[in-house]
């Protein structure tokens, strides 16, 4: 793998979810997965809000370009916001040499999670079965372990600071979710 391929390609995009899809199969180290530098920050950024613009593209249009829009752009100062108040929290905490080693790997499990979790809701939308949100059960559980296991191991503080900073990235996600949610409603079907 290429650390230094920063770019944007759906094929590249693709070799991200799948070495990430390893690391939370525990096939793959962090280290050695990802580049740990600022240019994996933003990679990982805009991969977060292309993977939105694809999960949100359908309900998006039915719901007015400008509720897509809107999406993108909250999706993005949400992240942005999140990787700098992770930074505060790091730099505050002694652990600036850890800061990128924790980040990236952390965005691309969101990344993950966010891209199959909107395949899900979806197939939802496109079949009406609200049932089929069942499938995401699991890929919560699977990504919440995983990304707490990124803040334990990647930044040696145990699991309490792992929980703490996972958290913090459940209010930032779940803020988000009730502000596009209280300005629009998507129908099912």
């Amino acid at each position: 793998m290429n650390e230094t391929d920063y770019s944007l390609s759906p094929g590249r995009l693709m070799d991200l979810v799948k070495q990430t899809l390893l690391v939370m199969l525990g096939r793959r180290p962090f280290s050695g997965t990802y580049a740990f530098d600022a240019a994996a920050v933003w990679q990982a950024i805009w991969a977060s809000v292309i993977f939105t613009l694809v999960v949100s593209l359908y309900p998006g249009l039915k719901s007015g370009v400008g509720i897509l829009m809107a999406n993108l752009i909250l999706q993005l100062l949400a992240v942005v916001l999140m990787v700098l108040l992770f930074m505060m929290i790091l730099r505050t905490a002694g652990l600036e040499g850890r800061i990128f080693a924790f980040v990236v790997p952390f965005l691309w499990v969101e990344n993950v999670q966010h891209l199959f979790g909107g395949i899900v809701q979806n197939l939802v939308i496109i079949t009406g079965d609200g049932t089929l949100l069942i499938l995401i059960t699991p890929l919560i559980f699977w990504s919440v372990y995983w990304l707490w296991r990124i803040g334990r191991d990647q930044l040696g503080r145990g699991g309490w600071f792992a929980t703490g900073l996972l958290f913090l990235s459940f209010v930032i996600d779940a803020g988000l979710f009730m502000f596009v949610q209280s300005r629009a409603q998507v129908p099912l079907g």
